[in-house]
């Protein structure tokens, strides 16, 4: 439930087309719920609660594919009968609208949504465009009984008795729909939609002064005892129910502190997408690999996982090598004049420590397998670097090569680079800036080693893979939306991919 409507936003495109779109196949739809909110539904803000005629299912499910909608399953704790969630982006804005549709009127209890209210039809038969010229809303006096219904149905147990009072958000969503509708026109309704009931309590809540919280209680607590027989459970197996996915729900949140890749949000229907980001330093790409998470993470369930050449190291590994790191240090001697110096092979020790690489190599295995699991179970993953095998002993290459270690371990080196070669990405995206433009990001960077790697990640080909060239020279926000544009695009067409 929501407060009146104070945004002035306008409606996003996608959200339009897809009204429009619904309207040309003569599907029967309104947005059912909530309107005091219906501007922040349609411009993204909020979620859109779509009810259509259930005899259309499959001419709705038909028309969200084809205006590009992506399906989505909830976990166990947000799922309900004849409720689906559709999940639509805005080409112009890269914003995201979540469609929670509904074929039937549930209500209730949190988790569970106990009661199906038998007003379908009628409520198809009593909507406007009064708030939206192209999103059909209830009359006033329809979204009234629904609302009235619902505040009894979805009161929680312990907030049923002593003293009944209504949330201020609530309070102000009612007080939005009594100021809108007709006394006369709600007894009428009313008298439809409840046979035999006596229908002078609720039209008497329409009128000054306003009807107390109290008051509407009364009459919303009548009103649900009249649809005892359209409960999907008993309220005490619903109670028992709705305990147990809370648990559940709380208890897999906080497993996911320590096992990160814990699915606690919403995947989509079909595959999900492991993206991966490459680019020099002042590209933007940490920033950017922020941001695509928290976007995908408005409605998806979304993963990440930094695959940098620090990845996987152990402490011993680590100690080691900067000790020894630290004593060359000490024991170089300053040069006597300007000539370069031939580069000294690796001793014992330098191969010995250098062999942290191999278990950071089977770390990146693992987050790989786990990346692709995830995926396939519908969930997004977002990768900071990834390693390549090109070119050695850099931009997250091999390190093990050109005798900087053992022999064996050169070769169990290159057999993990083969493994993570063929757990690649569904997505590579490849941020193109130039040394200018970078260094200016980047003024306390070396220029000379900004410009190395802005000429590897032009050089770099990834044969095999789905690689995007982004241009990083564009303002931030431009590279975003042209990064969610094409994230978006692969995330559909890996929803219809065969698992």
């Amino acid at each position: 439930m929501t407060s009146t409507m104070t945004s002035t936003e306008a409606p996003l495109q996608a959200a339009l087309d897809i009204a429009r779109a619904l309207s040309a196949r003569g599907i029967r739809f309104v947005h059912w719920k909530s309107n005091g909110h219906l501007a922040e539904a349609l411009s993204g803000r909020t979620d859109i609660d779509m009810f259509a005629d259930p005899a259309q299912r499959q001419a709705v499910r038909d028309t969200l594919r084809e205006q590009n909608c992506l399906e989505m399953v909830s976990q166990p704790w947000g799922r309900y009968p004849d409720v689906e969630d559709w999940l639509a982006m805005d080409e112009a804005t890269g914003r995201f609208l979540h469609i929670h549709l509904h074929f039937a009127l549930v209500t209730g209890l949190r988790r569970i949504k106990h009661l199906r209210l038998p007003w379908g039809e009628a409520l198809l038969a009593n909507t406007d465009h009064a708030l939206d010229p192209v999103w059909p809303t209830p009359t006033a006096e329809m979204e009234l009984m629904i609302l009235i219904v619902r505040l009894w149905a979805k009161m929680p147990p312990a907030k049923r008795k002593g003293k009944l009072r209504l949330p201020p958000h609530v309070r102000a969503e009612l007080d939005w729909l009594l100021a809108r509708a007709d006394a006369a026109r709600l007894s009428r309704l009313a008298q439809t939609l409840l046979p035999g009931f006596d229908v002078a309590p609720i039209a008497a809540l329409v009128g000054s002064p306003p009807p107390s919280d109290e008051a509407v209680l009364t009459v919303s607590r009548a009103i649900y005892g009249t649809l005892a027989d359209h409960h999907r459970m008993p309220w005490s197996t619903a109670r028992r129910r709705a305990t147990g996915l809370n648990l559940q729900a709380m208890a897999l949140k906080e497993l996911r502190k320590v096992r990160p890749a814990t699915v606690t949000g919403k995947r989509a229907a079909g595959q999900g997408l492991v993206v991966a980001f490459i680019g020099s330093d002042g590209s933007g790409k940490s920033t950017l690999t922020a941001e695509i998470r928290k976007w995908l993470r408005y409605k998806l369930d979304v993963h990440g996982y930094y695959m940098g050449s620090g990845q996987g190291s152990t402490r011993l590994f680590d100690k080691l090598r900067h000790a020894v790191k630290g004593k060359a240090k000490k024991q170089k001697k300053p040069k006597s004049d300007g000539a370069p110096r031939t580069r000294k092979q690796p001793g014992f020790l330098d191969r010995l420590v250098a062999l942290h690489q191999l278990p950071a190599v089977g770390s990146k295995q693992r987050a790989l397998a786990e990346a692709r699991r995830l995926a396939q179970g519908g969930s997004m993953v977002v990768l900071d670097r990834l390693p390549q095998a090109e070119v050695n002993g850099i931009y997250d290459g091999p390190r093990l090569q050109d005798g900087n270690s053992f022999p064996w371990a050169a070769r169990a080196e290159m057999k993990g680079y083969e493994q993570l070669e063929r757990l690649k990405p569904d997505l590579l995206v490849k941020l193109v800036v130039s040394p200018a433009v970078a260094h200016a990001r980047k003024p306390d960077h070396s220029l000379a080693n900004i410009e190395k790697k802005c000429a590897l990640t032009d050089a770099l080909r990834f044969d095999g893979f789905d690689v995007v060239p982004v241009d990083a020279d564009q303002p931030l926000e431009k590279v975003i939306l042209e990064v969610k544009r094409t994230i978006w695009h692969h995330m559909l067409k890996q929803a219809n991919a065969p698992r």
